[in-house]
Protein backbone atom coordinates (compact mmCIF):
# COMPACT_ATOMS: atom_id res chain seq x y z
CA UNK A 1 0.00 0.00 0.00
CA UNK A 2 1.54 3.23 -0.73
CA UNK A 3 0.62 6.16 1.41
CA UNK A 4 0.21 8.82 -1.04
CA UNK A 5 -2.10 6.79 -3.27
CA UNK A 6 -5.44 8.57 -3.96
CA UNK A 7 -8.51 7.77 -1.99
CA UNK A 8 -11.44 6.14 -3.91
CA UNK A 9 -14.81 6.50 -1.93
CA UNK A 10 -16.96 3.76 -2.03
CA UNK A 11 -20.90 5.18 -1.84
CA UNK A 12 -23.32 2.35 -0.02
CA UNK A 13 -26.66 1.78 1.22
CA UNK A 14 -26.23 2.03 5.03
CA UNK A 15 -29.09 1.17 7.34
CA UNK A 16 -33.08 2.83 7.60
CA UNK A 17 -32.13 4.69 4.50
CA UNK A 18 -28.67 5.77 5.68
CA UNK A 19 -25.61 6.02 3.33
CA UNK A 20 -22.51 4.11 4.35
CA UNK A 21 -19.12 5.87 2.33
CA UNK A 22 -16.04 3.93 2.96
CA UNK A 23 -12.75 4.90 1.97
CA UNK A 24 -10.11 2.70 0.05
CA UNK A 25 -6.49 3.77 -1.55
CA UNK A 26 -6.81 3.05 -5.32
CA UNK A 27 -3.93 0.85 -5.33
CA UNK A 28 -5.86 -1.86 -2.62
CA UNK A 29 -9.31 -1.50 -4.32
CA UNK A 30 -7.53 -2.06 -7.85
CA UNK A 31 -5.05 -4.78 -6.68
CA UNK A 32 -7.69 -7.87 -7.73
CA UNK A 33 -11.19 -6.42 -9.23
CA UNK A 34 -10.75 -6.49 -12.45
CA UNK A 35 -14.57 -4.33 -11.60
CA UNK A 36 -12.27 -1.76 -10.01
CA UNK A 37 -9.84 -1.50 -12.13
CA UNK A 38 -12.00 -0.30 -14.96
CA UNK A 39 -14.11 1.78 -13.25
CA UNK A 40 -11.18 3.83 -11.88
CA UNK A 41 -10.41 6.78 -14.23
CA UNK A 42 -6.90 8.22 -15.15
CA UNK A 43 -8.49 11.59 -15.20
CA UNK A 44 -9.34 11.47 -11.57
CA UNK A 45 -4.95 11.35 -10.33
CA UNK A 46 -5.41 15.20 -9.87
CA UNK A 47 -9.28 15.60 -9.23
CA UNK A 48 -10.15 15.82 -5.37
CA UNK A 49 -13.71 13.53 -5.95
CA UNK A 50 -13.00 10.09 -6.40
CA UNK A 51 -16.86 8.32 -5.89
CA UNK A 52 -17.81 5.06 -6.88
CA UNK A 53 -21.70 4.12 -6.20
CA UNK A 54 -22.93 0.97 -5.55
CA UNK A 55 -26.22 1.39 -4.68
CA UNK A 56 -27.12 -2.33 -5.00
CA UNK A 57 -24.67 -4.13 -2.51
CA UNK A 58 -24.76 -4.45 1.23
CA UNK A 59 -22.64 -1.95 3.63
CA UNK A 60 -21.82 -5.22 5.78
CA UNK A 61 -21.19 -6.96 2.52
CA UNK A 62 -18.89 -4.45 0.76
CA UNK A 63 -16.86 -3.42 4.30
CA UNK A 64 -15.92 -7.41 4.69
CA UNK A 65 -14.29 -7.27 1.19
CA UNK A 66 -12.59 -3.77 2.40
CA UNK A 67 -11.68 -5.39 5.34
CA UNK A 68 -9.93 -8.05 3.49
CA UNK A 69 -8.38 -6.15 0.76
CA UNK A 70 -6.14 -4.47 3.73
CA UNK A 71 -6.01 -7.26 5.96
CA UNK A 72 -6.30 -10.88 3.69
CA UNK A 73 -8.43 -12.24 6.11
CA UNK A 74 -12.12 -12.94 5.73
CA UNK A 75 -13.97 -11.10 8.31
CA UNK A 76 -17.27 -13.41 8.42
CA UNK A 77 -17.58 -14.85 11.54
CA UNK A 78 -16.82 -18.89 11.29
CA UNK A 79 -17.75 -20.09 14.72
CA UNK A 80 -19.54 -23.10 15.49
CA UNK A 81 -22.63 -22.66 17.39
CA UNK A 82 -22.86 -23.65 20.87
CA UNK A 83 -24.05 -27.38 21.85
CA UNK A 84 -26.28 -25.64 24.18
CA UNK A 85 -28.70 -24.70 21.35
CA UNK A 86 -31.63 -27.09 19.87
CA UNK A 87 -30.52 -29.09 16.62
CA UNK A 88 -33.12 -26.43 15.18
CA UNK A 89 -31.44 -23.39 16.54
CA UNK A 90 -27.84 -24.81 15.23
CA UNK A 91 -28.78 -25.31 12.02
CA UNK A 92 -30.30 -21.60 11.86
CA UNK A 93 -27.31 -20.62 13.00
CA UNK A 94 -25.12 -22.06 10.61
CA UNK A 95 -27.36 -21.32 7.98
CA UNK A 96 -26.64 -17.37 8.52
CA UNK A 97 -23.38 -18.10 8.21
CA UNK A 98 -23.91 -18.91 4.95
CA UNK A 99 -25.71 -16.68 3.93
CA UNK A 100 -22.97 -14.15 4.87
CA UNK A 101 -20.63 -16.09 2.88
CA UNK A 102 -23.03 -16.33 -0.30
CA UNK A 103 -23.71 -12.52 -0.54
CA UNK A 104 -19.15 -12.44 -0.01
CA UNK A 105 -18.92 -14.82 -2.92
CA UNK A 106 -21.79 -13.12 -4.93
CA UNK A 107 -20.28 -9.60 -4.49
CA UNK A 108 -16.93 -11.36 -5.52
CA UNK A 109 -18.55 -12.32 -9.16
CA UNK A 110 -19.59 -8.46 -9.69
CA UNK A 111 -16.26 -7.44 -8.42
CA UNK A 112 -14.87 -9.72 -11.11
CA UNK A 113 -12.40 -10.54 -8.28
CA UNK A 114 -11.09 -14.49 -9.17
CA UNK A 115 -8.62 -14.54 -6.14
CA UNK A 116 -11.54 -13.22 -3.45
CA UNK A 117 -14.52 -15.43 -4.73
CA UNK A 118 -11.32 -18.57 -4.34
CA UNK A 119 -11.10 -17.33 -0.60
CA UNK A 120 -14.87 -17.87 -0.08
CA UNK A 121 -15.30 -20.84 -1.71
CA UNK A 122 -11.89 -22.61 0.43
CA UNK A 123 -14.33 -21.36 3.95
CA UNK A 124 -17.61 -22.64 2.52
CA UNK A 125 -15.96 -26.15 1.13
CA UNK A 126 -14.04 -26.37 4.40
CA UNK A 127 -17.29 -25.33 6.46
CA UNK A 128 -19.73 -27.95 4.95
CA UNK A 129 -17.48 -30.22 6.60
CA UNK A 130 -16.97 -28.50 9.79
CA UNK A 131 -20.71 -27.68 9.81
CA UNK A 132 -21.41 -31.65 8.76
CA UNK A 133 -24.78 -29.54 7.04
CA UNK A 134 -24.62 -28.07 3.69
CA UNK A 135 -25.54 -24.88 2.54
CA UNK A 136 -29.41 -24.10 3.08
CA UNK A 137 -31.75 -22.61 0.73
CA UNK A 138 -31.52 -19.38 1.48
CA UNK A 139 -27.85 -19.16 0.53
CA UNK A 140 -28.29 -21.08 -2.78
CA UNK A 141 -30.91 -18.92 -4.02
CA UNK A 142 -28.75 -15.78 -3.35
CA UNK A 143 -25.92 -17.50 -5.36
CA UNK A 144 -28.03 -18.61 -8.24
CA UNK A 145 -29.57 -15.27 -8.53
CA UNK A 146 -26.25 -13.91 -8.16
CA UNK A 147 -23.90 -16.36 -10.13
CA UNK A 148 -23.48 -17.56 -13.95
CA UNK A 149 -24.24 -20.69 -14.69
CA UNK A 150 -20.95 -22.27 -14.91
CA UNK A 151 -20.19 -21.02 -11.94
CA UNK A 152 -18.44 -23.32 -9.82
CA UNK A 153 -19.67 -23.00 -6.42
CA UNK A 154 -23.10 -24.05 -7.97
CA UNK A 155 -21.03 -27.14 -9.53
CA UNK A 156 -20.22 -27.86 -5.94
CA UNK A 157 -23.65 -27.51 -4.65
CA UNK A 158 -25.09 -29.53 -7.07
CA UNK A 159 -22.14 -32.23 -6.11
CA UNK A 160 -22.80 -31.94 -2.75
CA UNK A 161 -26.70 -32.63 -3.66
CA UNK A 162 -25.82 -35.68 -5.88
CA UNK A 163 -23.04 -37.45 -3.05
CA UNK A 164 -24.56 -36.53 0.17
CA UNK A 165 -28.35 -35.85 0.17
CA UNK A 166 -30.71 -38.55 1.28
CA UNK A 167 -33.77 -38.81 3.52
CA UNK A 168 -34.10 -37.31 6.46
CA UNK A 169 -37.63 -36.49 7.08
CA UNK A 170 -37.70 -37.67 9.90
CA UNK A 171 -35.35 -35.23 11.58
CA UNK A 172 -37.44 -32.01 10.30
CA UNK A 173 -35.02 -29.47 9.29
CA UNK A 174 -32.47 -31.17 6.88
CA UNK A 175 -32.50 -32.05 2.37
CA UNK A 176 -36.29 -33.39 2.59
CA UNK A 177 -37.27 -29.18 3.33
CA UNK A 178 -34.17 -27.70 1.44
CA UNK A 179 -35.63 -29.68 -2.13
CA UNK A 180 -39.10 -28.08 -0.94
CA UNK A 181 -37.41 -24.33 -0.86
CA UNK A 182 -34.12 -23.95 -2.76
CA UNK A 183 -34.42 -22.72 -6.45
CA UNK A 184 -35.39 -25.06 -9.73
CA UNK A 185 -32.15 -24.53 -11.15
CA UNK A 186 -30.82 -26.02 -8.23
CA UNK A 187 -32.52 -28.92 -8.10
CA UNK A 188 -32.09 -29.50 -12.18
CA UNK A 189 -27.94 -29.24 -11.74
CA UNK A 190 -28.29 -31.63 -8.28
CA UNK A 191 -30.82 -33.78 -10.62
CA UNK A 192 -27.84 -34.07 -13.50
CA UNK A 193 -25.16 -34.40 -11.31
CA UNK A 194 -26.95 -37.00 -9.65
CA UNK A 195 -27.36 -39.19 -12.65
CA UNK A 196 -23.38 -38.50 -13.27
CA UNK A 197 -22.50 -40.36 -10.27
CA UNK A 198 -25.49 -43.20 -10.12
CA UNK A 199 -23.73 -46.36 -10.55
CA UNK A 200 -25.95 -48.24 -13.60
CA UNK A 201 -28.52 -50.81 -11.85
CA UNK A 202 -30.62 -53.87 -14.05
CA UNK A 203 -33.74 -52.91 -12.11
CA UNK A 204 -34.13 -51.37 -9.21
CA UNK A 205 -38.15 -50.89 -9.31
CA UNK A 206 -40.88 -51.72 -6.61
CA UNK A 207 -43.34 -54.28 -7.96
CA UNK A 208 -46.15 -52.92 -10.30
CA UNK A 209 -48.25 -53.29 -7.41
CA UNK A 210 -46.76 -50.99 -5.33
CA UNK A 211 -48.11 -48.48 -7.96
CA UNK A 212 -51.73 -49.72 -8.73
CA UNK A 213 -54.36 -48.02 -6.12
CA UNK A 214 -57.08 -49.30 -4.21
CA UNK A 215 -59.92 -50.46 -5.88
Amino acid sequence: MNPTDAIIELVVPGYVGETTHLKVHRGVLCKSSKFFQNAVKPEWTHQEERVINLPEDLADTVISYVKWLYCDKLAISQVLPPDALTPEKKTEEKDKIYVLLAQAYVFGEKMMDVKYKNLVMKVIYGLVGVFRKSMGSESVRILYDGTPSGSPLRRFIAENIAHKAWDDSEKGAGWMRFFEECPKDALTDGMRAMVKVRPIKADSLSEVYSYLEKE
